[in-house]
């Protein structure tokens, strides 16, 4: 290793092994950013759609016609489409940038006023004895 110029090729070959690790690290570290940013998008986009999902079954209480509709968020938006009777799609799109679709079937709930009054209807009366 005292020779001349022996030195320069094993520097050469370190540093390119060096800078092969290096580049290999960066590139683990961007996969790993990317997979957070998509698993965040993810999780938004189905907060979105369980939020959305509650408003459309309060206002399908209201309104059984409902045919289609939007649901806006800060970061986003819902549409809902009408697939069949009781069953409606709803599509969450992230800011164009990531988007989710979920089915939902939606069965009318019975009110607590019509739920007493079916339960008094089948209770049978007892005849007074005197």
């Amino acid at each position: 290793m005292n020779e001349k110029g022996a030195v320069l090729p094993s520097v050469m070959v370190f540093l390119l092994l060096m800078s092969i690790m290096i580049l290999g690290t960066n590139r683990v570290f961007e996969n790993q950013m990317n997979q957070l940013r998509m698993t965040k998008h993810y999780y938004e986009v189905e907060s979105m759609l369980i939020l959305a999902k509650m408003e459309l079954n309060s206002q399908y209480e209201l309104d059984k016609e409902i045919q289609k509709g939007i649901v806006t968020f800060p970061n986003g938006i819902v549409t809902i489409q009408r697939k069949e009777a009781n069953v409606f799609i709803l599509t969450g799109t992230l800011k164009d940038v990531f988007s989710k679709q979920l089915e939902v079937e939606l069965t009318p709930r019975i009110t607590e006023e019509l739920k007493i009054k079916q339960d008094k209807e089948a209770t049978p009366t007892l005849p007074n004895k005197k």
